[in-house]
């Protein structure tokens, strides 16, 4: 018996089990705590069902012998609890094999106490439902084979539903009907719960290569700042070892052996300035983050800077303002999100443009917006409606039958997560993102639309 029920029961090594994966690839393990608990909600329910209906309803039916079912689950639960933390994780082959248990179980018990003529019969979906929400495709597949195996099994063979007239029976079609209903209901509800369960998964990995993404930004940001500051601190001591090299240099003289030594002294000390000077070419300030406070274009500028000599694409950023308006251009903070966004938008654009990329930012009173466009073959309007979704595929240049973008600024060449990130960056600045085609060129073109409030810096007015 131990030997039978052993491969139920948590590996203590199980991280060397392979570990079966859905189709998009997550890790499906399972607490075994959660299982445990909601095994033991079913046994009160049981225990409760049974005790209530033979003793206080008075039906008349093997209650030993469905008492020895509920027995033999709570025997299988304490043996867990006794042997296993709660926080263990289970792979998935074995958490499927517990609930492949728990589906046995029920089926028993509701064998011995009238089948698929239960009214809890319905409690089949549970192990298969929770199977569509946390395991993979191919464990919930068998679990729901299982259960419809069993489901026919007790539709053929049950004791009789003690009914308060001994003669009583439902008919074939009706047990047919209920059979039919039963399957209709497990297959549906495990395609539902899978297909949600899938998307929330996706949802959650793509949320947190966000994360990951606005923290390497912030992770650059504050190691520029570092480099910002050695160069202003080291400046003042290099400054006292460059007077003090060109001293030396002026009286050692050209016939001495050190004059060479002194000269390669000097030099290098030139080319430590030139450094120095390259990494702290404005003055910080005492704010967190030089240039803390700028101009959207100046933001633009920066983001489309990195792709200037990687491609033969001319990259060109226009600033002006909205519908001949006399605001100013507005001065916003300094966001990680935004650079992030915008380098995202502006890589992605520079991939599938033929000659040409446009950057234009428009602003009046009230909104501030940039226009990111290219000359390229535009997005495939069967992905378009979709684009900022997590793992929306397209095909990349020069495949093909070449259609929308592919963003792979976050090292995803194939995930899809480069819009959904950079989308979601914007969004959480108080932007509206849109994706269009121009209708004249058929390029693809970015609306990205602030209020103008949104980003104004918390020390000043816009404008």
């Amino acid at each position: 018996m131990a030997r039978f029920l052993w491969p139920l029961f948590p590996d203590r090594s199980a991280d060397r089990d392979p570990m079966d994966r859905a189709g998009i690839g997550f890790d499906n393990r399972v607490r075994l705590g959660s299982l445990v608990t909601l095994r033991w909600i079913a046994l009160l329910g049981q225990g409760l069902a049974l005790l209530v209906i033979y003793y206080g309803l008075g039906y008349d039916f093997e209650i030993f012998w469905a008492a020895m079912v509920v027995a033999v689950s709570v025997a299988f639960n304490l043996f867990l609890i006794i042997l296993f933390p709660a926080a263990h994780q289970l792979p998935d082959k074995k958490a499927a094999m517990q609930l492949g248990f728990d589906l046995v179980q029920l089926a028993l018990l509701l064998s011995f106490t009238g089948g698929l003529s239960n009214p809890f019969a319905i409690l089949l979906l549970v192990p298969v439902t929770i199977s569509a929400t946390v395991l993979s495709r191919k464990s919930t597949w068998a679990l729901l084979v299982l259960a419809l195996g069993l489901s026919i099994l007790m539709a053929r063979w049950h004791l009789p539903l003690p009914w308060p007239d001994a003669s009583f029976s439902l008919p074939t079609v009706y047990m047919l009907g209920l059979w039919v209903g039963l399957a209709v209901a497990m297959i549906f509800l495990t395609l539902y719960a899978a297909r949600i369960s899938v998307d929330t998964r996706k949802r959650s990995q793509a949320l947190a290569a966000t994360e990951a993404a606005l923290e390497r930004e912030h992770k650059l940001a504050e190691l520029g700042t570092l480099a910002a500051a050695a160069a202003h601190e080291l400046g003042t001591p290099l400054g006292t070892i460059t007077l003090a090299a060109r001293e030396l240099l002026r009286e050692t003289p050209e016939g001495d052996p050190r004059h060479e030594d002194v000269a390669l002294i000097n030099d290098q000390i030139s080319r430590c300035r030139g450094i120095l000077e390259r990494l702290s070419y404005k003055d910080l300030s005492d704010e967190a983050f030089p240039f803390s406070i700028q101009t959207i274009e100046a933001l633009a500028l920066e983001a489309a800077r990195a792709f200037e000599y990687l491609t033969d694409v001319v990259i060109n950023v226009e600033a002006a303002p909205l519908n001949q308006d006399s605001a100013p251009q507005p001065v916003i903070s300094r966001r990680a999100e935004i650079l992030h966004a915008l380098t995202n938008f502006i890589e992605n654009a520079v991939g599938f443009a033929r000659s040409r990329v446009l950057v234009r930012i428009g602003w009046s009173s009230s909104v501030i917006e940039v226009i990111i466009k290219d000359d390229g073959p535009g997005f495939d309007p069967s992905v378009q409606k979709n684009l900022g979704e997590p793992y929306v595929t397209t095909r990349r240049r020069g495949t093909e039958a070449m259609g929308a973008h592919h963003v792979n600024a976050t090292g995803d060449t194939g995930l899809g997560l480069g819009v959904f990130i950079a989308k979601t960056l914007l969004e959480r600045t108080g932007a509206t993102v849109r994706f269009v085609n121009d209708m004249e060129s058929g390029g693809a073109v970015v609306k990205i639309l602030w209020q103008r409030e949104m980003l104004a810096p918390e020390d000043k007015n816009p404008g």
